[in-house]
């Protein structure tokens, strides 16, 4: 494990070195835009290019001034644990393994427009303090959000709701606070078809 105090400012690059090798990145300030194109391999199968990252990436700590998954695919588990983002680009990103957000805070404006999931999502005690937009996401994995608020308004609720929406894995939300403009009314008729309950406080 890759272990900085957080006075220590790092590059993008070498953040992507630490991926490369195999080694988390903890307690660091990460100056620029992180990007993981450099990471963005092809493996052929079955005569398709199955092009994406396929190492875990695994950020504690740290503060980034941007983390941009625009377009990307990842095949391994992402974790971000503990960090601070100021401006977070997942637009048409695909995990098909585990994405991990715990006790983070996005600081900006969250591009989550079309991102896709078949493995699972899984969002704990995390703050979207700008606006977050899902529109036109894909969740056909697992979907799991404990403690997440979100003050500058999301699109989420009503994605959740539309029975037009790709949903495909199970969903829970407890404990999540929402803006009252941002609760459909049609929610009910989806909460119905939850295994587990939704819980969460509206908030103004």
């Amino acid at each position: 494990m890759l272990t900085m105090t957080t006075q220590q400012i790092i590059s993008p690059s070498q953040v992507l070195e630490c991926i490369s090798s195999g080694k988390s990145t903890q307690s660091a300030r990460v100056a620029g835009s992180l990007g993981v194109d450099p990471l963005v391999v092809s493996r052929w199968l079955c005569g398709e290019d199955m092009r994406g990252v396929y190492q875990p990436i695994v950020l504690r700590d740290c503060i980034l001034d941007e983390l941009d998954l625009e377009g990307c695919t990842f095949y391994e588990t992402m974790q971000l644990t503990g960090c601070r983002i100021a401006a977070a680009r997942f637009a048409a990103a695909y995990f098909y393994s585990w994405l991990l957000i715990e006790n983070c805070v996005f600081e900006g404006p969250f591009e989550g427009q079309r991102v896709q999931n078949d493995g699972g999502v899984i969002i704990h005690n995390t703050v979207f303090a700008g606006w977050a937009d899902f529109d036109g996401a894909s969740l056909r994995g697992e979907l799991d959000l404990v403690g997440v608020s979100f003050p500058s308004g999301t699109n989420l609720l009503y994605l959740l709701a539309d029975k037009s929406a790709t949903l495909g894995g199970r969903v829970r939300l407890s404990g999540c606070q929402f803006r009252a403009a941002d609760i459909p009314p049609g929610l009910g008729a989806f909460l119905a078809t939850l295994e587990t309950p939704l819980s969460f406080a509206s908030q103004t």
